[in-house]
């Protein structure tokens, strides 16, 4: 076999011809190779001298014959030249010797960019030339401007003489997680192992820290991703209960504790399986959705790009296929799904690129997952003839992160560049604070849920920190959300954010304080409201009477008195205490429809006499007319 690398895009008409004679030899059997990565994964279009033609492919190593030999009379014998052509038109692809149509079959789809000959093991060939016609092949660039930034290495503290790869940057731009394969410290030497660096105050990167067990065992250990509150960990592979190695294939996650990282417990995936010796993944911040490369049946090259999503039950659906736009003949891989949950980056051999593996990006255009728009090279101060691979955004996206092994401390190293506004993924919110007790203003960890206002659909989940309370959330911009905590012992918390107004990148800071469910203690029905100067509920505040329902029903002997209050409004004193009482009134009734005993429940209305808020101004009065309950027994 002999071959070169010739770019052809499968989905356009293209036409090959060669012109070879046969001049040694026995009349063994001679021919074209197209669609190629291999001898395993080839096209052939074969003759011999004796008079016959055959075509066949490999696959996987796997022989088929597309056409079984035929003998032709204008194939002619040693020493004289044999023009052989294929043509692809539309979905239809023609064979030709010496400008006659031999053969005519369906198009299967390329599985290389390679394209040569075979030769017989004990015979010559002389070819006098090769053509290949098909549209040039562009490079689809995201600006056709060059970026005034440069590729940047991140600097000793974090590179070395050893491979580093695998970049993934936390959300809030503050930890750098990679792979460094085969350095001495590791577990196994031979292979990766997770490290890590943390951003100093003078914005410079520490010295990079090995991960200690049960993260790192004996196997390949590797950080996929860290959710936007920093504890939670993605990783490759499965572990054992004791941390030890389990499986290469697979996905685990493991949780920050008051004492460490917890051992990582696998994420099943239904139907999960991958024919390749390497895989990669990318999941969404809020874990709802997960990006792999893996080899599979149904790919339509090498490693493609596959889909899951997170069912109910915690584990995630059989990975489907995203597509041609995104997938080819040949490896798509280390694929990272940004923090606005549309933008997606990966590298491909295949998309017309400078050389080897090349960065690409998409948009993601619909909510199924397949539907992209077309990859957009990023450039040539990313991209080289080299291989480049991973790429990893910060919420903020003003770097990048990639791995390169151009111009590298030894072999592969991780770099960095700022990226221009149209390079970046579209805006998001960093919201971030601490989660603290009311009363004592003590952290608590918790879990914390972001809810779609509009559709009332999940949209994530975070956890505050076991020790200090800090949580971190990143929001897509254009939507309002609520953000919900619960706790045992405590009463949910409900607050809406709105994100709507915001189109850059933006930090809001906001504290979340828990109410303890103890006797004396009065808390505010946050989300409970009432159409204007009426006692007629809102929808909107079901989700937080159901609540304190089933705080209710979980605690049998709890008392409570439910207190109305309005805006204070001059001349209007005894309307406002009366529609007060109405509205206690209401709630009580709702709470006895939901299963409460009236009798666990009284109530008192004090129109505006109990002001929390300036009278004077909208957002005063919004927050007098509440109502509120006291545990009077728990």
């Amino acid at each position: 076999l002999t071959m070169k690398n010739l770019y052809i895009n499968p989905v356009n008409d293209f036409y090959i011809e060669t012109f070879v004679k046969h001049t040694l030899g026995s009349n063994s059997e001679y021919g074209l190779i197209w669609g190629s990565n291999g001898w395993k994964n080839s096209y052939y279009f074969d003759i011999s001298s004796s008079g016959w033609f055959w075509i066949y492919e490999y696959k996987n190593g796997i022989k088929s014959v597309i056409k079984e030999k035929t003998t032709i009379a204008q194939i002619k014998g040693k020493g004289q030249y044999n023009k052989l052509a294929i043509e692809k038109k539309g979905g239809k692809l023609y064979f030709y010797i010496n400008d006659k149509k031999v053969y005519m079959t369906y198009f299967r789809n390329l599985l290389g960019s390679y394209i040569g000959y075979s030769v017989g093991s004990d015979i010559s060939i002389v070819s006098d030339y090769i053509l290949v016609k098909a549209p040039k092949a562009e490079i689809n660039l995201i600006t056709e401007n060059i970026s005034k930034y440069n590729k940047e290495n991140t600097g000793t503290n974090i590179n070395s003489k050893y491979s580093e790869i695998a970049p993934v940057i936390s959300p809030d731009g503050k930890i750098l997680y990679f792979a460094r394969m085969k350095h001495p410290q590791n577990v196994h030497p031979e292979n990766a192992d997770i490290w890590y660096s943390e951003l100093d105050a003078s914005g410079k990167w520490r010295r990079a820290k090995r991960m200690s067990a049960p993260l790192n065992n004996s196997a390949d250990n590797v950080v996929i991703s860290i959710t936007p509150d920093n504890n939670t960990l993605m990783l490759e592979g499965l572990y054992n209960p004791d941390g030890s190695h389990k499986s290469e294939q697979g996905i685990s996650v493991s949780y920050r504790t008051a004492s460490g990282w917890s051992v990582p417990k696998e994420i099943k995936i239904n139907n999960f399986y991958n024919k390749n010796e390497y895989e990669s993944y990318s999941p969404t911040g809020d874990r709802s959705t997960i990006i792999m490369s893996i080899e599979r049946n149904e790919g339509y090259g090498k490693k493609d790009l596959y889909v899951s999503f997170r069912k109910n039950n915690g584990t995630y659906t059989k990975p489907k296929n995203m597509g041609r736009i995104l997938n080819s003949y040949q490896n798509e891989g280390t694929p990272y799904i940004a923090s606005d949950n549309k933008t997606l980056y990966f590298y491909s051999y295949t998309q017309p690129g400078y050389g080897s593996a090349d960065i690409f990006v998409s948009k993601r255009l619909d909510e199924t997952w397949t539907k992209w728009s077309k990859p957009q090279n990023l450039g040539v101060k990313i991209n080289s003839k080299d291989w480049d691979v991973y790429y990893t955004v910060a919420a903020k996206g003003d770097y990048a992160y990639l791995v390169s092994a151009n111009n590298s401390y030894g072999n592969e190293d991780i770099f960095k560049i700022k990226l221009r506004d149209e390079e970046k993924p579209d805006a998001v919110v960093l919201l971030y604070g601490k989660v603290l007790d009311k009363k004592t203003n003590k952290p608590i960890a918790t879990n914390i849920l972001y809810i779609d206002a509009k559709t009332g659909k999940l949209a994530g989940n975070a956890r505050s920190n076991p020790t200090t309370g800090e949580y971190k959330i990143v929001l897509p911009y254009g939507k309002k959300y609520k953000i919900r905590t619960a706790k045992k012992k405590y009463f949910a918390v409900e607050e809406e954010f709105d994100a709507t107004g915001i189109e850059n990148y933006k930090e809001v800071n906001k504290d979340l304080f828990m109410n303890p469910l103890e006797e004396g203690e009065t808390i505010i029905l946050q989300n409970v409201h009432f159409f204007p100067t009426t006692s007629e509920l809102m929808s909107a505040s079901f989700d937080e009477l159901d609540r304190l329902a089933e705080k209710m029903k979980e605690s049998q002997t709890m008392i409570i008195v439910l207190y109305g209050h309005t805006e204070s409004t001059a001349g209007y004193e005894k309307k406002l205490m009366a529609l007060s009482i109405e509205r206690v009134k209401t709630v009580k009734k709702y709470l006895v429809e939901h299963g409460i005993n009236e009798k666990r429940i009284s109530g008192k209305g004090f129109g505006g006499k109990k002001p929390i808020g300036n009278n004077d101004t909208k957002k005063g009065r919004l927050m007098n007319r509440r109502v509120e309950f006291k545990i009077i027994k728990k």
